[in-house]
């Protein structure tokens, strides 16, 4: 029996079929990627998050040693009235003790003033809240969705 298809058919056929399989392989492969990028930013989100923890550690026993230096030498450690709250001495003292990239401010002191209870550490996108009584740090992630600051100052 003949067939009765001619060859110009089976040809569009095969490069139809051709044309449907690199379709699906792409298809997989875009779900596969569009899957795999929020674990991976979640892990990324989570590296920082421990960089900054571990910045805000520093931050913490450097100002732990350098209120038992003020204390020793009968400075003050605490400046309610500063940015930071604490002195301008030891402020730099802090900084250039434990070399963090980021900023800290001293929210909470004790009655004598020498010992820090809560303080804040900012690193980029990353807010480190430290309490010293029970000693935890709380890391939050801060984005910027809207910024209704106009740049004419």
């Amino acid at each position: 029996m003949p067939d009765n298809r001619s060859e110009g058919t089976i040809h569009k056929t095969t490069k139809y079929v051709f044309t449907v399989r690199v379709l699906e392989v792409l298809v997989i492969v875009l779900l596969a990627v569009i899957a795999v990028i929020p674990g991976v930013l979640h892990i990324m989100y989570r590296a920082d998050a421990q960089v900054a923890l571990g910045n805000a550690r520093l931050v913490r026993t450097a100002l732990d040693m350098t209120g038992l230096e003020a204390y020793a030498d009968n400075r003050p450690l605490s400046n309610p009235a500063s940015k930071s709250g604490i002195t301008e001495e030891a402020y730099q003292n802090v900084l250039l003790t434990s070399k963090i990239p980021g900023d800290f401010w001293v929210t909470q002191v004790d009655e004598s003033g020498y010992e820090v209870l809560r303080f804040i550490y900012r690193e980029g996108d990353y807010i480190v809240i430290c309490q010293a009584d029970p000693v935890s740090y709380e890391v939050l992630r801060a984005e910027t969705y809207i910024d209704t600051r106009s740049n004419e100052e």
